[in-house]
């Protein structure tokens, strides 16, 4: 009698496992830095277990194009959290635009994310990315250039490590087979090739949004444009349960 071995289904699947590591050479990145409406945000996230530290938040589209799983585009708000003495970035919103990518981080990381067509174009004085679905705009980023700005008024902004849920829902239930918070933190294993900082600017369209309508941005901080080679690795990029609450 064959015994037959599940993690044959990963190519299926079309990812790989989430306890191997995977590379970006490259790696382009636009992110902007906002204040937002503290009530709103604190709404946003009452589904979640986690709680609003700020009401400075980041806003990122980033080039995977180089990845060694495979070339895609991430988009995402990420806000400063707090769980159970654990600090650290929580993707509010996120879109990526391959379906590959999409399942593999719901399935084993818990991201919120959902498709979108995503562009990043840069030149020698500014980058400019946009986030749409079917030509309706969701974002819009852009930041141009400006050595004078110092990413001081950002950089006690905590994006990392990324506090998720992941929740696997009961097929015939109203519940969940399992709820586990997840820390993962690859910044660690990045390696910085090039960075412009600037005066930048961000809109949201009606479907970057949480039961409010869009986003509010009260003010913007700055922007950066960062290249460099991004890692995954096995010593920092695989994620860890911290809490389960199924």
């Amino acid at each position: 009698m064959t015994t037959y071995d599940p993690r044959s289904y990963f190519s299926i699947l079309g990812y790989q496992p989430g306890s191997e590591g995977y590379t970006c050479p490259g790696l382009r990145t636009l992110a902007v830095y906002c204040v937002g409406d503290a009530q709103q945000l604190e709404k946003a996230l009452q589904p979640t277990p986690f709680t609003l530290a700020s009401d400075r938040f980041m806003v990122s589209v980033a080039d995977f194009g180089n990845c060694s799983m495979g070339p895609f585009y991430d988009a995402g708000v990420v806000i400063p959290v707090t769980y159970k003495g654990h600090s650290g970035g929580h993707y509010l919103l996120e879109w990526e635009d391959q379906s590959w990518s999409i399942a593999l981080g719901r399935e084993l990381w818990g991201y919120p994310k959902r498709f979108a067509d995503i562009h990043l174009d840069d030149t020698k004085t500014s980058a400019h990315a946009r986030v749409e679905l079917r030509a309706e705009p969701l974002v819009d980023l852009h930041v141009s250039f400006d050595d004078s700005v110092t990413p001081q008024a950002w950089s006690d902004v905590s994006v990392f490590p990324h506090l998720l849920a992941r929740a696997t829902g009961q097929p015939g239930g109203d519940s969940f087979d399992r709820f586990d918070i997840i820390r993962r933190d690859t910044s660690s294993d990045f390696e910085l090739l090039e960075r412009h900082t600037g005066t930048g600017s961000v809109s949201f369209g009606a479907g970057a949004s949480h039961q409010d309508g869009p986003l509010t941005v009260v003010d913007v901080l700055g922007a950066e444009y960062t290249v460099g080679n991004y890692h995954a690795s096995k010593e920092n990029g695989i994620p860890t349960v911290i809490d389960s609450l199924v």
